[in-house]
Order: C-alpha cells, then sequence, then structure tokens
C-alpha cells in the first residue's frame, strides 16, 4: 500500500511538471516529457522509484500516449551530456500506477548549465525508432 501511494504521488507530480512543454508527435504517438531537481521528490518516494536524491541528481520523466491519452508500453533508450561533455546513458524506469505508464531516469550534473538529452523512442519491439532531442538548463540545488 505504501509502495503505491509513493508512486502515485510520483505519478501525480510528474503530471502536475507535465503542464511545461508541449507534447511531442510523432505519427500516432504523443510524448510527453519534463525535467526536474530530483529534490522535488520526498526522499521515500525517490527511493521506492529507485531514482538518486540529492543537489546534483535531476529526473527525466517521460510518458508516451496515444491521441485519445492511452498509455504506451514503450521502449526507450536515451543519453544526456553537457555542451562540451561525453554523452552519458539514461537507465529508464518503468513505473506502473493503474493505467498510466511511465519512463523516469536519473541524470548527474555537478553545475550549472545547459544539458542536451536524447531519446530514443519505440511503441514497440521493430517498430520505427522516433528521437526526441531536447537541451533543459540544469540548477543545482543549494543544500
Amino acid at each position: 500500500m505504501f509502495r503505491r501511494l509513493c508512486l502515485l504521488s510520483l505519478m501525480l507530480l510528474s503530471l502536475n511538471v507535465f503542464a511545461g512543454p508541449e507534447p511531442t508527435r510523432f505519427g500516432d504517438l504523443v510524448v510527453y516529457h519534463n525535467v526536474f531537481n530530483s529534490t522535488m521528490l520526498q526522499p521515500e518516494i525517490a527511493a521506492n522509484a529507485g531514482l538518486k536524491r540529492g543537489p546534483t541528481h535531476g529526473v527525466l520523466n517521460v510518458a508516451v500516449q496515444r491521441p485519445d491519452g492511452s498509455a504506451v508500453d514503450a521502449i526507450l533508450k536515451g543519453e544526456v551530456r553537457s555542451l562540451i561533455g561525453q554523452p552519458v546513458a539514461l537507465d529508464f524506469k518503468r513505473i506502473q500506477e493503474g493505467d498510466a505508464i511511465y519512463f523516469v531516469a536519473n541524470y548527474t550534473a555537478t553545475q550549472r548549465g545547459v544539458l542536451l538529452f536524447k531519446v530514443d523512442i519505440q511503441s514497440a519491439e521493430g517498430s520505427m525508432v522516433h528521437s526526441l532531442s531536447f537541451q533543459q538548463e540544469f540548477f543545482p540545488d543549494d543544500q
């Protein structure tokens, strides 16, 4: 029960933060994404989701849906890098709560700067790969 409440809290947080960027459309897929500092999560929520929490850790949250709003159990692979750094693979964790499915991944940045994200998304094994690329400025927390 506690685990389900923590995951639900993470999902609700993600939905509130999804109010930011417009979704990206790839044919019949609608992709929502947001990035936020991991310290926005309560420690027990982060732990239950398998996420690291701290002033230099961020979270990428991705949800893939059909235009009718139904969740897609997609396959995601991605990477993040600074403007001058090497790409670092993102380890996505699948979270499902009821009919909602979303994917979260930690990333690390030790100083303020622009990060470049690239996420490859497939609706199913063997289907077309769609690439979502965006940049986000990261501000480490002062803790």
